[in-house]
């Protein structure tokens, strides 16, 4: 890992800009640039290539490896290049440019902004278009992750079901951020670099440096759960759990699960938990299934005869997908069979 802001990996002097990382690692060397263009989309997105003054020198030059939903793909062109993302990739993943040498001028996310070799790195998501100016002498190393599998380290850290609604901040990432992906990139192209390529890596060893990558991207750009990684995210107060009471009453069939209620009144599992165990002394499951137990008996308790309702109709609708279990609780609650319930209802509906 770098020790400071200004200091460069070992390849990132110009001198070594031709040999690089991962040399021995080449998906493709072109002097086409549509050529270039359809082969980069099959690793990254769709993009139109566009090489300025139509210089000669272009040559663009691709390696790549992969650590399970992690890889690292490195990028030169020889020459001043434009590369707009035409459309999303088929995939969500999260990518974290790292110029080893010279710079880039990038568009994205409505923003505007540079990252140079050994002072910036730049975060980039699929699902959105891209605007990319590469100068002549860039060369570029890009981390990138599958977001999917960032969910689910999330969740491994908030020690929470993976969050469905993670949003990650594009822009520029400077000081002791962009050192650690640095080094984290460092470590991947090393343990690539310094092996067979006939052989790949163990997978107990892939899976460690998926985990380390993983972790340390969470950490290092901006996202919406980056406070409560870091034990800083407020507990909600009564107006948050208010609002979540509401939601679940305005259900006309169970509609939310748990990550999904935190998520729109705007904390986290955990934070939601604290704060229903605060305000009414049960967690936000216990919650819910009360509500959807209470209006599934209200549900059969107002049935009409020859309506069509069902109990496991009802069960169903209000989340009860195991008809033994809601039977049970049923019977715990109210002191009746649900199918009991249902009969009373229609039969006095009659008279």
């Amino acid at each position: 890992m770098l020790d400071h802001d200004s200091a460069v990996a070992p390849w990132e002097t110009p001198e070594s800009y031709y040999d690089g990382p991962l040399r021995a690692y080449e998906r493709y060397r072109t002097k086409d640039p549509v050529q270039a263009s359809s082969l980069s989309a099959a690793l990254l997105s769709a993009s139109r290539l566009v090489v300025r003054d139509h210089d000669h020198r272009f040559e663009a030059t691709c390696r790549a490896v992969q650590a399970r939903s992690a890889s690292l793909v490195y990028l030169t062109y020889g020459t001043d290049v434009i590369v707009d993302r035409v459309r999303p990739a088929h995939h969500d993943y999260l990518a974290i440019l790292l110029p080893l040498h010279g710079g880039l001028h990038l568009r994205h996310q409505g923003r505007e902004f540079d990252v140079r070799a050994g002072e910036t790195a730049g975060v980039t998501c699929s699902r959105d278009t891209m605007h990319a100016e590469f100068g002549a002498q860039a060369s570029v190393l890009t981390l990138r992750v599958d977001v999917h599998a960032t969910e689910l380290a999330l969740g491994n850290l908030l020690l929470e079901p993976p969050p469905t609604d993670l949003r990650i901040q594009a822009g520029p990432v400077t000081g002791p951020a962009r050192r650690s992906l640095t080094g984290t990139a460092e470590l991947l192209a090393a343990s690539y670099d310094g092996k067979d390529p006939g052989s790949p890596l163990p997978p107990v060893v892939m899976r460690r440096i998926e985990e380390q990558i993983l972790f340390t991207v969470l950490l290092s750009v901006n996202h919406n759960y980056r406070a409560a990684l870091l034990g800083e995210a407020a507990r909600p107060n009564r107006r948050t759990v208010r609002e979540a009471i509401d939601l679940v009453w305005a259900e006309e069939e169970a509609t939310w699960t748990i990550p999904e209620l935190a998520g729109a009144v705007g904390v986290s599992v955990r934070a939601l938990e604290l704060g229903f165990r605060k305000e009414l002394g049960k967690t936000p499951r216990e919650f819910v299934r009360e509500q959807r137990l209470l209006r599934a008996h209200e549900e059969l308790l107002h049935a009409h005869s020859g309506d069509g309702t069902t109990v496991t109709g009802v069960a169903g609708r209000w989340g009860f997908w195991h008809a033994g279990r809601f039977a049970t609780r049923y019977v715990e609650r109210f002191g009746v069979r649900p199918a009991m319930t249902l009969r009373s209802g229609a039969s006095t509906a009659v008279r």
